[in-house]
């Protein structure tokens, strides 16, 4: 008798609800649901979260494990966070025939250690580990351990029932030679489709979407709200209340949100935005993907973003290299930004983007990745 898979969400640190991590895991959810499987996601609980679905489960404990602290204080959490995650699986992998899906997709190192631990002395028949990279951690000074820890997981369950994954081609290929193990490339599931409002003024809405970051270009943002322009009049910049702008003379009109949007918010802003600022770090996303970018791409809004970024390789190949600005001068910038958006011969090609991406980033093919990679590994 066949049973249908028990795909169980591992979410180490919920980060106050921060970013993709609540709409990833709804997403699977939606897929699961697609396919027949049980979804259940386990989380340490923090505090000022949102109202979560019924099948999050607040039983994971040790989420410091990425504070600075003493090398006593971290070993302690490992144990907690570890002994915590066992608790959950002994039971069910004892009396459960059904097979479990570990899945884990935002952690460091030292998280994969304590889901190597808590898996040590659990019944393997049953139990898959799926591992979904998203950053180069190839390219990171504890590179070595995340080797280690993919080949102790692999060895520590039953053959092909560990696998990796990551929504990056470009990071795939470069993790693939350095980890010396395959991955597959999922699409980014949580895009909708999005009816644009007709717009009833001349006002262009450019969103930086998200908590400030560094890496996300908050000091190129600073400057642009701080610049005096002759497009003031023609420009509504909106950013999270955090990232601390303040409307100058003759500069663009600001709007704050707040940094955690709830999905609803965060849709109706994709609809009416016009043109999506991803002035993002070309070190940091060099080979990581952007969902702000996807999702705005699909949303069929215009993102503007960082030369030798992931996103500018995204646009090179419909030809859009026009999206990829210098952001050194402020008053430049809005210039471009300005002509971008008049620029028809960009919105037809912004328009077969669309299309490509619709055909890749959508919850059933979501859904069928899971399927075929957990089809191959029986």
């Amino acid at each position: 008798m066949n049973y249908s898979p028990i795909f169980i969400s591992l979410i180490p640190n919920l980060m106050g609800g921060e970013g993709h991590i609540i709409p990833y895991h709804n997403s699977i959810s939606q897929a699961t649901k697609i396919l027949g499987w049980h979804h259940e996601v386990i989380y340490s609980p923090e505090e000022n979260l949102p109202n979560l679905p019924d099948n999050w489960h607040d039983d994971l404990r040790g989420n410091k494990l990425e504070i600075d602290a003493n090398f006593f204080y971290k070993l302690q959490q490992i144990k907690i966070f570890s002994d915590s995650i066992k608790f959950y699986l002994k039971e069910k992998l004892s009396t459960n025939k059904s097979p479990q899906i570990i899945f884990i997709e935002r952690f460091i190192h030292l998280q994969l250690f304590a889901l190597w631990l808590s898996i040590l002395f659990l019944p393997k028949n049953n139990l898959y580990i799926w591992v979904l990279y998203r950053h180069n951690f190839h390219q990171h000074k504890t590179k070595f351990f995340y080797k280690l820890l993919n080949k102790l997981l692999k060895k520590a369950v039953k053959s092909n029932h560990f696998h990796l994954f990551s929504d990056s081609q470009l990071l795939a290929d470069s993790m693939n030679k350095y980890f010396e193990e395959s991955f597959t490339v999922m699409p980014i599931p949580h895009t909708e489709f999005i009816e644009k409002l007709p717009k009833n003024n001349n006002n262009i809405i450019c969103w930086w979407a998200g908590p400030p970051r560094e890496e996300k270009g908050w000091q190129i943002i600073k400057q642009l709200s701080q610049c005096e322009t002759i497009f003031a009049d023609h420009f509504t910049l909106v950013t999270a209340k955090s990232a601390d702008l303040i409307h100058v003379n003759y500069g663009v009109k600001i709007i704050l949100t707040d940094d955690n949007l709830h999905r609803e918010k965060y849709v109706s802003l994709l609809a009416n935005t016009d043109i999506m600022l991803i002035p993002y770090d070309a070190i940091a996303y060099q080979e990581r993907t952007s969902g702000v970018f996807t999702e705005s791409v699909i949303a069929g809004n215009i993102p503007v973003t960082m030369a030798n970024t992931w996103m500018a390789k995204e646009l090179l190949k419909f030809g859009l290299d026009k999206l990829i600005i210098n952001w050194d001068n402020p008053q430049q910038i809005w210039q471009e930004i300005n002509d971008i958006f008049h620029n028809e011969e960009i919105k037809i090609k912004l328009k077969l983007m669309q299309k490509a991406y619709r055909d890749f980033h959508n919850l059933s093919n979501f859904a069928r990745q899971f399927e075929v990679n957990f089809s191959n590994k029986i």
